[in-house]
């Protein structure tokens, strides 16, 4: 500016206008084309803004519909992500309610394991509920849904139906408050689920949107709040998971593309304009634009750099000074009278680390002509500038070479760029931390990422690298391995033994960007156990084989047979007391079986991959529950027969307990279509009993009574008093028991004798619980059954008198008794 400005102008040739008139006549020629000309550039100049104009906002309206399809693709992807959601939850609801009914597990349970869940029932159960109730209304979807091959629906009060179907007759559904199972949106969002009605939960300012929105096609509504809306489909049911979100007409994207554009538009169109001022301007308007120019005006650009966090800077490398503008000094930590410094005085201002390679880029610049490095700010913890620029002399000015740019705020892309440097380095040291091998291949088997072990494990320090083939490696591990099996039959696993005696399971898993992983685990203790019982089992059958060709030697084996009878008698009398003591560890194993088994089963942590697995899993929970159920009445049994079971008595209602466990019980009889009633007398008198063991006695009975019933039979359960005696009678129309059996029921695994197509079995120690339960508060068992008509079980506990005579007079009365309520039942 002050060479431009102590420049003088040069003169002007040809003739000046009073000249011209002191010529002669074409004075008034000369002049009226230089308004002709002036008037077609300022036509054409103007034609250029307009179209620079016209280009600019054809580029703001594109750049605005990619913003409309980017928000129009989210919210489809929300949508879309919601509805995978809810299928893994219906899923999960489905394979609950399935393996409850193959468990016979209660409604109330599976209903307990799942919190939004308001009851789960059967179809043909929940139609007789009262007219107007949620069961009955979730009862008519589910039949609809049914006919109609679905599995979700929704009802008229704003509730899901979820239908677990079954093929024989014993449907079920389950049924949830639509909006406990559609998760909250976070900001101004709004999820819906539509369906006989619309429900929603989020921004209710979004509601009429959201609304309009479940017509089917992602669009972009222009009203009072301006919302893109995605839907998409529940598998399934004729549901539809949609989500609007609020899309502003311009934000803060946008107000960051108006800048960019503004800043792309400023430059041309100042040129354009102040090349036309140069050409219509006046000479004497000229020069007093000239006198003009050296003054201090205040930089059009400075606001829209201030706003960009980025200022300007020239460099002369000859006289090694660097000029900057207010906005640089401030990031770069300097005052505003600190415009003008050395290249060293830049050097202080960045933090060490970063001297030398600003040095660098500083001397590589005066070669090239470019220059461009980041640096972080001396004393701003967090702060990185970058300093990019170029050349702004031409090649033929006789004057020094200068080379300016801008200097940006990088400070969150640096920033951005540090914490994922960091969450790689941690990801990797914790892979490398691993002990079993880990590899990393992409869709092209290449190797892209391994740990220390897999190098040491194979013994391939030298030859892994990134990118190689998993041909070479596969073959280069060849040396290290000793034997190898298959495990499954798609390959994936396999068992490595190396060469010193470890063997590793290697597992083989596919990722979702098609690379797949390779992870090892050392299984060398399951190994050498199952080699073990391959061996015991050898011997075992030894020993077999030895004690067949030993029969001819009678006497011996007499003599072992007296001493092995005298141990086992032994064994038997410490066996109660032993079992009655370890309740707790027999115990804790099977817990972690069932709950581990379980949430297999509930795919709690993600799917397991397989079907089968999800099959061997339910056969674990339900063999782990029929052992805990067998353990817990061995437990009882023994501990009865060690003399070590207690019962609390207290004064109680018989009814009360009788009553639970006839509810407990209840589903498995509407499973067969039993009748189960319950009569009591009015007025019962209190007995002294223990409330669980009274109701564990009648859960046994029952149960049994449920058990050998047929489909459509009855099971009826009365309380009555008989004489100083409370007779608590259990009447089922069930297959009946032989006069043989029925002298050795109520024995420790004894049962009665059935055909061996029939499809009920047990362990035989129910009754004799009872038996032992009943005998415990004083009382009996009694029983009386008749070939294909029914069975008659009683307990009979005595009232608290001082005239109580248990056990009086009750025996004969059981026969009789039978052959009435059969005939009644029937």
């Amino acid at each position: 500016m002050a060479r431009r400005q102590g420049r003088k102008r040069p003169a002007k040739s040809g003739f000046s206008a009073r000249a011209l008139s002191a010529g002669g006549g074409d004075a008034s020629s000369a002049p009226a084309s230089s308004p002709w000309r002036d008037r077609r550039l300022i036509a054409a100049i103007a034609a250029l803004l307009c179209l620079q104009t016209g280009a600019l906002l054809l580029k703001a309206w594109d750049e605005k519909q990619i913003s409309d399809r980017s928000a129009l693709s989210r919210t489809q992807q929300e949508a879309s992500t919601l509805a995978e959601r809810l299928n893994g939850e219906v899923r999960a609801i489905q394979s609950a309610i399935d393996l409850g009914r193959n468990t016979r597990t209660s409604r109330e349970a599976i209903a307990q394991r799942f919190p939004t869940l308001e009851a789960v029932a059967a179809i043909s159960t929940a139609q007789s509920a009262p007219e107007g109730s949620a069961l009955r209304s979730g009862s008519a979807v589910a039949q609809r849904l049914l006919d109609a091959g679905l599995s979700v629906g929704m009802t008229g009060t704003q509730e899901i139906v979820i239908v677990s179907a079954s093929p024989d007759a014993r449907s079920m559904f389950a049924i949830a408050p639509a909006e406990a199972l559609i998760p909250k949106p976070v900001g101004a969002r709004r999820f819906t689920l539509s369906g006989a009605t619309v429900v929603g939960v989020g921004d209710s300012r979004l509601q009429s949107a959201a609304d309009v929105g479940h017509r089917g096609l992602p669009e972009i509504q222009n009203g009072a709040l301006r919302t893109a809306t995605g839907c998409a489909p529940l598998a399934g049911s004729d549901l539809s998971v949609c989500s609007t979100a609020e899309v502003p007409l311009f934000g803060r994207d946008d107000f960051l593309r108006l800048i960019i554009y503004a800043l792309l538009f400023a430059a041309p169109a100042l040129a354009i304009l102040g090349l036309a001022n140069r050409v219509t301007l006046k000479p004497e308007t000229e020069d007093s634009l000239t006198v003009a120019e050296g003054g201090n005006s205040q930089p059009t650009l400075e606001p829209i750099l201030l706003e960009a966090r980025a200022g300007t800077w020239r460099w002369t490398p000859d006289h090694d000074v660097l000029e900057i503008d207010a906005i640089a000094a401030q990031l770069l930590g300097l005052g505003r009278s600190e415009l003008t410094i050395r290249r060293h005085d830049l050097l202080s201002c960045a933090a060490r680390p970063y001297h030398g390679e600003l040095s660098d880029a500083f001397k590589s610049a005066q070669q090239t002509g470019q220059l461009q490095t980041i640096f972080a700010i001396e004393g701003a913890k967090g702060t990185f500038a970058e300093l990019r620029g170029g050349q702004i002399t031409s090649p033929v000015d006789q004057g020094p070479k200068v080379i300016g740019g801008l200097l940006f705020d990088v400070s969150r892309a640096k920033q951005s760029d540090l914490k994922l440097r960091h969450a790689e380095e941690r990801l990797r040291q914790a892979i490398d931390g691993f002990s079993g091998p880990f590899a990393l291949w992409d869709a092209k088997q290449r190797l892209v990422f391994w740990n220390r072990s897999f190098e040491l494990d194979f013994g391939l320090q030298d030859q892994l690298r990134a990118g190689v083939a998993q041909e070479t490696v596969w073959l280069s591990r060849a040396a290290a391995v000793r034997r190898e099996r298959i495990v499954n039959d798609d390959n994936s696993t396999t068992l490595l033994e190396l060469h010193d005696r470890r063997w590793l399971k290697i597992v083989e898993r596919e990722i979702p960007d098609q690379g797949y992983i390779t992870l090892g685990l050392d299984v060398t203790e399951n190994v050498r156990n199952e080699d073990l019982l391959k061996q015991q089992k050898k011997a075992l059958k030894k020993v077999v084989t030895e004690l067949e060709q030993s029969e001819g030697k009678n006497r011996e084996l007499a003599r072992k047979y007296q001493e092995e009878k005298l141990k086992a008698e032994h064994a038997a009398n410490t066996k109660s007391a032993f079992l009655a003591n370890m309740s707790h560890e027999l115990r804790t194993p099977l817990n972690a079986i069932n709950g581990f088994s379980e949430m297999l089963v509930n795919e709690l942590f993600g799917p397991l991959g397989d079907d089968r697995y999800n099959s061997y899993a339910g056969d674990i929970l339900t063999a782990g529950r029929h052992l805990l159920d067998l353990i817990n009445d061995i437990l009882d049994m023994s501990k009865i027969e060690a003399g070590k079971m207690t019962v609390n008595l207290q004064p109680i209602d018989p009814v009360d307990p009788v009553d639970a466990a006839v509810r407990m019980v209840r589903p498995k009889a509407d499973e067969k279509a039993i009748v189960l009633s319950l009569d009591a007398e009015e007025d019962l008198p209190n007995v002294d009993a223990d409330h669980r063991a009274m109701r564990q006695m009648v859960l046994n009975l029952v149960s049994n009574a449920i058990k050998f019933t047929p489909e459509k039979g009855r099971v009826h359960v009365s309380v009555r008093t008989r004489e100083d005696q409370i007779c608590i009678a259990v009447t089922d129309t069930g297959m009946g028991i032989s006069k043989e059996d029925l002298q050795r029921l109520g024995k420790p695994f004894e049962q009665a004798k059935q055909g061996s197509d029939s499809p009920q079995k047990g362990t035989g120690l129910g009754l004799a619980l009872t038996k032992s339960f009943a005998e415990l508060h004083g009382g009996r068992l009694a029983m009386a059954s008749e070939l294909g008509k029914g069975t008659r079980v009683s307990i009979y506990l005595p009232i608290p008198s001082d005239a109580s005579q248990t056990g009086r007079g009750a025996v004969s009365a059981d026969a009789p008794q039978l052959a009435s309520e059969t005939k009644a039942l029937s």
